[in-house]
């Protein structure tokens, strides 16, 4: 790895985290506990977009990590539920990026989708509650609002610095 893709993908691993820590201060009352629209994935996707999987992969994890060790939450309960969502996230939009077959629509809304199943799997393990799985079909429905809107900002993103920034990577 080059030296200016370190950098970018550090800077993008920073900006994940802004947003990650930003949206932990916004509580959004839903019907779902713990919903949240997941605006630090821009990041994980703009660097599949512009890099690679691994790219993806580097930058979502990194956070979750590090985020967590900013919030003091790192080995808890909620740190699991990230990291188990976040994993099967980077693996479901590996696997759709891959295929050729989805937009940057589809991979975004199947790693949000992947998301929600990663963490009702993990809060079920953990607690060995069986009620949360009831939670799962709502959160599929806001994980798809939640990709669309997690892709329009990528792809206008993209769309802005495809002629000069995007071009140079």
């Amino acid at each position: 790895m080059n030296v200016k893709k370190s950098v970018i993908l550090a800077f993008l691993v920073a900006v994940g985290i802004l947003l990650q820590l930003l949206e932990s201060f916004v509580g959004i009352f839903m019907i779902v506990p713990g919903y949240k629209i997941g605006l630090a994935n821009i990041a994980g996707l703009f660097a599949l977009y512009i890099y690679d999987e691994k790219s993806l992969a580097y930058v979502s994890l990194l956070r979750i990590f590090l985020s967590s060790l900013m919030q003091g939450t790192l080995f808890s309960v909620s740190f699991y539920l990230s990291l188990s969502g976040g994993i099967l996230a980077c693996i479901a939009m590996i696997i759709a990026y891959r295929s050729k077959v989805f937009s940057i629509y589809g991979v975004s809304i199947l790693g949000a989708c992947f998301h929600n199943i990663g963490q009702v799997i993990a809060i079920t393990w953990i607690y060995q509650q069986y009620f949360m799985q009831l939670f799962l079909p709502i959160l599929l429905a806001l994980s798809i609002v939640s990709g669309i809107l997690i892709a329009v900002v990528c792809k206008k993103v993209l769309s802005r610095i495809h002629g000069g920034f995007y071009g140079k990577i």
